[in-house]
């Protein structure tokens, strides 16, 4: 257990190390709400909990993620959270839905944007190792189901696998790349003050 804690500890320092930006001011970062205000967050992020979302990596203690939505990453709040876990370890659907695309990234590497069936948010897991067989735009899937497995694709560190997965609102034109990001801690746990 404690070789565990010390090698996910080392591969967390090794992600933060590589994405971060020495001109960042964290402090600017927390007080800025994104494009969501506070209400339209508190309600957005009590919907989410009703909806009982699967953490996407198995077995994984959400309590590793607190915190990382707000960290500074290339001058700009990271607005996701990185679950480390070891290379090909299944990432599964964290709601029933749709897969709305699969893409390269240059930056996120092998990626996917799912939608919840309500077409309200968009979920979006990157740095994969690969999907899993078979899937394809506009597949529909289950909550559970895997859909690829963790990697270090795109800007990840080659020696630091882990998903780099966010929690968007999608806006009435239902742009899956232009969305109001949402902390997925606030999410995933119920302990949460908002």
């Amino acid at each position: 257990m404690l070789k565990r804690i010390i090698i996910t500890y080392i591969l967390l320092l090794s992600i933060l190390e590589s994405h971060a930006s020495s001109a960042t001011d964290l402090e600017a970062l927390q007080k800025d709400s994104g494009h969501l205000n506070q209400s339209e967050w508190r309600d957005d992020i009590q919907e989410l909990r009703r909806m009982n979302l699967l953490v996407p990596i198995e077995h994984f203690d959400v309590e590793q993620i607190k915190g990382s939505y707000y960290q500074g990453r290339g001058g700009q709040r990271h607005e996701a959270s990185d679950f480390i876990a070891p290379r090909f370890t299944p990432i599964h659907a964290v709601s029933d839905g749709r897969i709305e695309k699969l893409f390269l990234s240059r930056f996120g590497g092998t990626t996917i944007y799912e939608s919840d069936p309500g077409g309200r948010y968009a979920f979006y897991y990157a740095h994969l190792q690969s999907y899993a067989p078979g899937l394809k735009d506009g597949d529909q899937v289950k909550r559970g189901q895997v859909i690829g497995f963790v990697g270090t694709s795109g800007n990840a560190p080659p020696n630091s696998p882990h998903l780099h997965f966010s929690i968007s609102r999608l806006g009435p034109e239902k742009r899956w790349w232009k969305t109001a990001p949402l902390d997925p801690y606030e999410v995933f746990t119920k302990r949460a003050k908002i």
